[in-house]
């Protein structure tokens, strides 16, 4: 598990460093001659469609979450990775058609079809869609 160290001196700098412990990292104060520390659970925050993977340079032994390229601490494992999957947005589309204008929409999160026509309704009676959604699925070649 990571854990994220502040730690202030006497001599008034300041630290902030990463470090790998099984248990909560406990600082000495009186032998390193701190005056504060504050210690919490360290987490990477990844928000990607592809879930992360590591990657180990053979060029500076350093150790990276990919695709994004973030660098990480050495020892981090799975567990010291937040990943967020970001929601993909829905694809409107207005459709002039015989009576008016008809919105069709398709949300790729749900991987759903929706129309404001009759005929969405019918169709759907039936088991099929109307042709507004037979148009959107061709451009989208699905």
């Amino acid at each position: 598990m990571l854990w994220s160290v502040k730690k202030r001196f006497q001599d008034g700098t300041v630290t902030d460093e990463i470090i790998s412990s099984p248990s909560p990292y406990v600082v000495n104060l009186a032998k390193e001659k701190i005056v504060a520390s504050m210690t919490k659970v360290h987490k990477y925050n990844y928000e990607h469609i592809y879930p992360p993977m590591f990657y180990k340079s053979h060029i500076d032994s350093k150790l990276y979450l990919m695709p994004l390229g973030i660098e990480v601490h050495p020892e981090t494992t799975m567990d010291d990775v937040n990943w967020t999957k970001p929601k993909l947005k829905k694809e409107i589309e207005h459709i002039q058609g015989s009576v008016g204008t008809y919105k069709t929409t398709y949300d790729p999160n749900k991987k759903t079809y929706k129309c404001t026509c009759m005929g969405y309704y019918r169709a759907r009676m039936k088991g099929g869609v109307c042709k507004h959604i037979k148009a959107l699925k061709e451009k989208n070649k699905l």
